[in-house]
């Protein structure tokens, strides 16, 4: 009881949201925040990631586990910037619609960025520089 009691001030530091209660249920009992967080990847690396733990013997429903995989794509998440429509690169990265526009049809003209420096041919080299934890080129 104390174990999880501890843990619970431990999760109190993940930003707020639709999902978080879901992840605390279900994850709080194996991870620590540093182990949830330390890695951001894309949706379907948290996909992955969760199945596995599923697997693993996480007990959850599905509905429960599509609110993690969100949960934790919205605020640790990378999004590939060579796949991802403009919409997902300003939800899901935090650039605004046109930025997010101008780095798709930057995409479309000159083929897909090789890095996260590579955007900034497309938008503000300092926009880029602080969220490039969230950008993927995979």
């Amino acid at each position: 009881m104390l174990f999880t009691l501890l843990l619970s001030l431990f999760f109190q530091d993940l930003p707020d949201g639709p999902g978080k209660a879901d992840l605390l249920k279900v994850c709080q009992d194996c991870h620590d925040t540093d182990t949830i967080i330390s890695d951001n990847r894309t949706k379907e690396a948290w996909k992955k990631t969760i199945a596995k733990m599923a697997d693993r013997g996480a007990e959850g429903t599905d509905e429960q586990y599509d609110a993690i995989i969100a949960y934790l794509t919205k605020n640790f998440g990378r999004v590939n910037v060579n796949k991802a429509t403009a919409e997902e690169i300003a939800s899901g990265i935090g650039f605004s619609a046109e930025e997010a526009d101008k780095i798709v049809k930057y995409r479309e003209k000159n083929g897909n960025f090789k890095d996260w420096r590579g955007l900034k041919s497309a938008i503000d080299g300092a926009k880029v520089e602080a969220k490039k934890d969230h950008i993927a080129v995979q």
